[in-house]
């Protein structure tokens, strides 16, 4: 064990590397073999480094590490595993697709993302708001507008992911919805029994109107716009948009912004469990959701907000 390290000691020193530094790097070292009962050159996956990076995240005990404790300690395990392949003491980089965790910035989040009160608020508002559109059924309207908002923020869906939804790819007796994602990759997002519910009132409502409406009978589509069997991307930002409040604009995106918040407080900041969820190849892309998070620590255990 000490002879791996201790090459790599010297490596740093000829490097010029400050005595702080190779300390540094050597503490981190020994806390991460220690805390996964490894030796430096024992074999080490992606996967274990992630699980660690949870463990620091949500300890058992005590509290979660600082987002700039954690990138540190990332770099001391970078700059080992780089040189552990170059100097042919491993075959395989565990740290390659390894990214430092991302604080959000709350001023910014605050616009990106949707307090349960607001969410609340919205729903009121769908209910409220008038059509102006000449031949739109008011109820119709509102049916598809409110489960497309529960979509977006209870399975976390991207916009695009939304419009190319299939009835086929809802399967409410298992109770999970299959995705195509991002460079055709598909994911299974399990169905909550509040999102079941919106679920089976919309396809209840749809399948009335798909009786009246030929374009609806004959799309495969979850949801359709007035005249056209697939509910469009644009259509989708427009719908959105026009439930805006003036000091905040409503995108599609933030309802995905909203659903990785509440699921991090659901499951007391499990960001695995959230990378896998929302379809994140990265888990640096989930952890830009951890800083608000922490504010709510308190009540993090709590499931998502039942409306």
């Amino acid at each position: 064990m000490k002879k791996v390290l201790n090459e790599y000691v010297n490596y740093l020193q000829e490097k010029g590397a400050s005595p702080n530094t190779i300390i540094s790097y050597t503490n981190d070292l020994n806390i991460f073999f220690q805390d996964l009962h490894i030796r430096p050159g024992d074999y080490v996956t992606p996967a274990d480094i992630r699980k660690w990076i949870q463990q620091m995240l949500n300890p058992v005990e005590g509290k979660p590490l600082a987002i700039s404790t954690i990138n540190r300690r990332l770099n001391s395990l970078r700059s080992f595993y780089a040189w552990a392949v170059e100097h042919h003491k491993l075959e395989q980089n565990p740290m390659k697709d390894i990214q430092d965790l991302k604080s959000a910035d709350e001023d910014n989040e605050k616009i990106m993302w949707l307090t349960e009160e607001e969410f609340e608020d919205l729903l009121h508002r769908m209910r409220k708001k008038p059509i102006h559109s000449r031949g739109v059924d008011p109820e119709e309207k509102y049916r598809r507008d409110r489960a497309v908002v529960y979509l977006l923020t209870y399975a976390g869906l991207w916009v695009e992911e939304l419009s190319n939804l299939k009835l086929t790819d809802l399967d409410l007796e298992m109770k999970r919805i299959r995705i195509v994602g991002k460079g055709m990759k598909v994911r299974t997002v399990p169905i909550s029994n509040i999102l079941l519910a919106e679920l089976e009132d919309w396809l209840k409502f749809r399948a009335e109107m798909a009786k009246k409406k030929q374009h609806v009978s004959e799309s495969p589509y979850v949801f359709y716009s007035q005249r056209s069997p697939k509910f469009s991307v644009r259509g989708i930002q427009r719908m959105i948009e026009s439930y805006s409040l003036p000091n905040k604009k409503l995108t599609p995106h933030m309802f995905r912004h909203t659903f990785c918040k509440w699921m991090l407080k659901a499951t007391n900041n499990d960001i695995e469990k959230v990378r896998r969820l929302a379809g994140h190849s990265n888990i640096a892309t989930t952890s830009r959701y951890l800083k608000d998070s922490y504010s709510d620590l308190a009540d993090a255990v709590e499931a998502l907000p039942k409306f």
